[in-house]
């Protein structure tokens, strides 16, 4: 009877674990299946992210096209060089370009001119082209490409925060109540103001150099000089003229310092005087022999 007993509590004792086994096996499946639940949910929420910061960022304009600033210079000899420069400035105005400089010079044998213009930027490789054809003999052109793209995104988000910032301390103005407290965020919002206009500055100045490329352009003619102006008759002629020029910048010069000269005759006219003065005084005082 005792055996059988102890038979009998072998046998629970057995399906008592089973059964906790099986319950523990159930536990451990559902831990692991909540598990890879999770899994899937924060992958599938990375990749949301992911895609808004994407939609952040174009919505915001960062993915933007690039900024680049083109200037350009060429240098060239043409047959005619008034002709040439009315080629040039027929062809900026049909750009919508706009002449920022213009300048001639007659030296050494040569009418020379220098212009600088701005055309937008989408017409600036036709212009340049146009120039080209049109010269006689290229002698130089150079073509610079700057991406300020970099710079323009920083200047925009800067621009952005102080401002952001600048509402935030209008808002704390409208709710303080102290003159000190007052007084210390005007300065920030005085302080916040002058930034910003700096960085604005700065933008209009990127945008106009982006929308607008500057091309200097270099153009002479030679002048064939005369067989007698290489003769004696010639050279004669041209050291008087030379000699006339130089004396008219002479008295030029002394015109712009008439100043310093009634200075300095004003000065030795008060030297004399004293001295005159002086020495008539001493007369005065020695004795009579």
């Amino acid at each position: 009877m005792k055996n059988l007993l102890n038979l009998s509590y072998s046998f629970l004792f057995l399906i008592l674990v089973c059964a906790c086994n099986h319950e523990n096996d159930s536990i451990n499946g559902i831990i692991m299946s909540n598990t890879a639940d999770k899994s899937n949910v924060y992958e599938q929420s990375t990749a949301a992210s992911s895609e808004s910061d994407i939609n952040k960022i174009t919505e915001t304009g960062i993915a933007r096209q690039r900024k680049i600033i083109k200037e350009g210079a060429i240098s060239f000899e043409t047959a005619n060089a008034k002709k040439t420069r009315d080629e040039i400035v027929k062809n900026v105005n049909e750009f919508n370009g706009y002449l920022a400089n213009d300048n001639i010079t007659n030296y050494s044998g040569s009418t020379r001119y220098r212009i600088t213009i701005r055309v937008p930027a989408d017409k600036f490789d036709m212009l340049l082209e146009q120039i080209s054809n049109s010269a006689n003999r290229v002698d130089n052109k150079e073509i610079k490409a700057l991406d300020v793209t970099e710079e323009f995104i920083d200047v925009e988000a800067r621009i952005k925060s102080k401002k952001e910032l600048e509402t935030r301390y209008r808002e704390l103005l409208k709710q303080a109540n102290k003159i000190d407290d007052i007084l210390a965020i005007e300065k920030e919002i005085g302080l916040l103001r002058t930034d910003i206009e700096a960085f604005e500055g700065r933008l209009l100045y990127l945008i106009d150099k982006v929308a607008y490329s500057t091309l200097t352009i270099e153009f002479y003619e030679k002048i064939e000089s005369t067989p007698t102006s290489f003769g004696f008759g010639g050279k004669m002629s041209e050291a008087l003229y030379d000699g006339w020029i130089s004396a008219l910048w002479f008295f030029i010069g002394i015109a712009n310092t008439w100043p310093f000269i009634l200075m300095i005759l004003f000065a030795i006219f008060a030297i004399r005087y004293f001295r005159k003065k002086r020495k008539i005084k001493r007369q005065s005082k020695e004795p009579l022999k």
